[in-house]
């Protein structure tokens, strides 16, 4: 079993709970997030349509899997709809 994924949902939740992820603006067709991550401040986007997210980030942008930056705003997204807290922007 590979450690990644639990590194990842570690560090998402961190970025999380120290308020380093905002959701910058939203339309009918995509959300757009900033993540302030330890060293450098990434852009993530949701594309409604989709149904697909995509960061700027050289894990992502190399691998093409699922980075932290995008775990991060997926766990905003969930915080939000439980919360009943979605914010018009």
């Amino acid at each position: 079993m590979s450690i990644r994924p639990i590194w990842k949902k570690i560090k998402a939740r961190r970025l999380l709970r120290e308020g380093r992820v905002s959701k910058d603006f939203e339309n009918e067709l995509r959300i757009h997030f900033t993540v302030r991550s330890d060293k450098e401040t990434h852009y993530v986007i949701y594309d409604k349509i989709k149904d697909k997210f995509i960061c700027d980030c050289k894990w992502f942008s190399l691998k093409g899997i699922e980075c932290s930056h995008i775990l991060a705003c997926k766990m905003l997204l969930e915080k939000e709809k439980k919360d009943g807290s979605i914010q018009k922007l």
